[in-house]
């Protein structure tokens, strides 16, 4: 194809991106009508530089933002109280009412199809583990009990060991790896939920471990709309059991052993949503009802072998890799997690939203 062609009939991609762009402009000017919304003051109530509005609304060179900029495009755009007293302001999740939620979700939904039109067959959406825009990247874990730390844990031991007080290290490792190697110019740390501060929540949050050890994890999902509830269970005494919306149970599986009954199977919890203390970032939830569990929601996308498939499944399923739930089975091979291959429907217990 020519040059001339190429520029005079541009590819159904390039008109896609377009439409996403004229779309968002449109957002900005005519949303509210007399109330003025530039770009710098956009740009500063969702936490982006100017230039990043003005390549995502430009109809010449469009840029398709990142999915967790829309979220918070349309949290801004979902009340009129963004704006109040001309003063620009990213809402929370607790200060939306209902109705403001149910706009946020309808614009949300639409801003997001419209990015998955614009990037289809580009091959241009970032690995999952990867957040582009260079916002910090925290990882936050439970603690151990103090009564079950071994002694190097202990501060006044001259052998101390820091990381012996982290419940999950396994995964916590795993992840932190992949984290810095794919997000190389990032602030990337890990923290326990213990020590971690209000500035651990604004960027991009990563959850390792259930609501029994890490009270980030407890006090999260308090604050945000899942339908899958992870409870204690006086059967399961040293993890916390799935519960699903019409109330039944998602167990980890046990077989004989040369002593009484060993792990076989352990349920594995993925969540990824809008960060409700920065809807411009990210949370992630990797959670199980054991430690194998949260190892394999861990390394369903970070370990080599499998990491693509498992993303090409989520990315049919869940375009945009924003606002969704996986609950998984996790093997577990004489003590050692197996990753689960996702695109298995055996290997998945449930998938929120719920698969059509």
């Amino acid at each position: 194809m020519c040059p001339t062609t190429s520029r005079t009939q541009p590819s159904v991609v390039s008109r896609s991106r377009v439409v996403l762009a004229r779309r968002l402009r449109a957002l900005r000017l005519e949303t509210w009508p007399g109330v003025k919304v530039t770009q710098p003051v956009l740009a500063g109530a969702i936490g982006v530089a100017v230039p990043s509005i003005s390549s995502w609304e430009s109809v010449r060179a469009p840029v398709a933002p990142p999915a967790f900029r829309l979220s918070a495009y349309a949290t801004f755009f979902a009340t009129p109280r963004s704006m109040t007293n001309g003063q620009p302001r990213l809402l929370g999740e607790d200060e939306l009412t209902e109705a403001e939620r149910d706009r946020r979700d309808e614009l949300d939904r639409e801003l997001r199809e419209l990015r998955s039109a614009a990037l289809a067959k580009t091959g241009l959406e970032s690995g999952f583990w990867s957040f582009p825009d260079r916002a910090p990247v925290r990882i936050v874990c439970g603690e151990i009990p103090h009564a079950d730390q071994p002694r190097y844990a202990d501060s006044s031991n001259p052998n101390y060991l820091d990381l012996l007080r982290y419940a999950d290290i396994d995964a916590m490792v795993e992840l932190f790896g992949h984290l810095r190697a794919v997000n190389p110019t990032s602030d990337v740390r890990f923290t326990l939920a213990s020590d971690a501060d209000a500035e651990d929540f604004n960027g991009h949050v990563v959850l390792i471990g259930g609501i029994g050890l890490n009270e980030a994890t407890q006090w999260f999902t308090s604050r945000v709309r899942l339908p899958i509830e992870q409870r204690p269970d006086a059967d399961y005494p040293d993890g916390e059991v799935f519960i699903l919306p019409d109330g039944r149970k998602v167990l980890p599986m046990f077989g004989p052993a040369p002593v009484g009954l060993a792990l076989t199977e352990d349920v594995g919890l993925l969540v990824r949503l809008a960060n409700p203390m920065n809807a411009a970032c990210t949370l992630t939830i990797c959670s199980g009802t054991y430690t194998r569990g949260v190892l394999g929601a861990v390394r369903c996308l970070t370990e080599a072998g499998l990491r693509n498939q498992n993303a090409k499944y989520l990315q049919s399923r869940f375009p945009d890799q924003l606002r969704f739930a996986i609950l998984m089975r996790v093997p577990v091979y004489q003590g050692v997690a197996v990753t689960p291959d996702l695109s298995t429907a055996r290997n998945r217990h449930y998938e929120w939203p719920e698969a059509l």
